[in-house]
C-alpha cells in the first residue's frame, strides 16, 4: 500500500468519523430539546390540573352524568319544577347557578351588583352565586342567592380526608335540588361578565 493511498483511506475515516459524530451531536440536541419540551409540557398540564378553572370544570363534567351516590343522596327529594299539592308550580322562574370561585370582594360585588340589574331588566331567572370569598357578605345584593364553601387551601387545612372537588360536587347538587337550577356559568376570576356581557 502506498503512502498516498494510505493518507487518503486516514481522511476518509477521519471524515467519516467528524460526520458520525455530527450526527451524534444532532441526535444529542434533538434529544435535549425533545426532554425539554417534554418538561415544559408535564409542567403546564400539572400547573393546569391543579388550576382552579380545571377544578371546577372538571367538577361541571362531571355534574353532567352525576354519580350514583349523588343519586341515591338525592332520591326522594322533590323534584325541582315539580308542582305543589295545589298544583301551583314549585318556582316561577328557573335558577341559574353562576360558579365565581376566586373573586376578589370587590370583583364579587361588582358581579352580583350586575346580576342584580340583569334581573331586573329581564327577570328569566333567579340568579345562584356560588363563592369561595369569606368576604361573601359585602356582595348581597337585591334577588341574589349567596351559596359560599370554603377556598380549597383552607378546605385541605381542616379536612384533608375530603377532597375539595367533593365538596364542590355536593355542594352544586344540594343547590340543582334545592333551588330548581337548570344552568351553570363557570365566571372567569380575571375577566368577570359586566351587565352588558349579561344583556347579550
Amino acid at each position: 500500500m502506498t503512502e498516498d493511498l494510505m493518507r487518503w483511506e486516514l481522511a476518509t475515516l477521519a471524515g467519516r468519523l467528524r460526520t458520525m459524530e455530527a450526527e451524534r451531536d444532532d441526535w444529542r440536541s434533538r434529544h435535549d430539546e425533545v426532554v425539554r419540551d417534554r418538561d415544559r409540557h408535564r409542567d403546564r398540564v400539572r400547573e393546569l390540573r391543579h388550576s382552579r378553572s380545571y377544578r371546577v370544570g372538571r367538577v361541571i363534567a362531571r355534574m353532567a352524568r352525576p354519580p350514583i351516590r349523588i343519586v341515591r343522596r338525592w332520591r326522594g327529594r322533590p323534584v325541582p319544577g315539580a308542582r305543589t299539592p295545589a298544583g301551583q308550580p314549585a318556582a316561577a322562574v328557573p335558577a341559574y347557578v353562576y360558579v365565581a370561585i376566586g373573586l376578589t370582594p370587590e370583583a364579587l360585588r361588582a358581579l352580583t351588583r350586575a346580576l342584580a340589574q340583569r334581573i331586573v331588566v329581564d327577570a328569566d331567572h333567579r340568579p345562584v352565586v356560588v363563592t369561595d370569598c369569606p368576604s361573601f357578605r359585602v356582595a348581597r345584593a337585591s334577588g341574589v342567592v349567596l351559596e359560599y364553601l370554603p377556598d380549597a387551601a383552607t378546605w385541605q387545612r381542616h379536612r384533608p380526608d375530603v377532597p375539595w372537588d367533593d365538596l364542590l360536587t355536593d355542594r352544586l347538587a344540594r343547590l340543582f335540588v334545592d333551588h330548581g337550577c337548570t344552568r351553570t356559568t363557570v365566571i372567569d376570576p380575571d375577566h368577570p361578565p359586566t351587565l352588558a356581557d349579561l344583556l347579550d
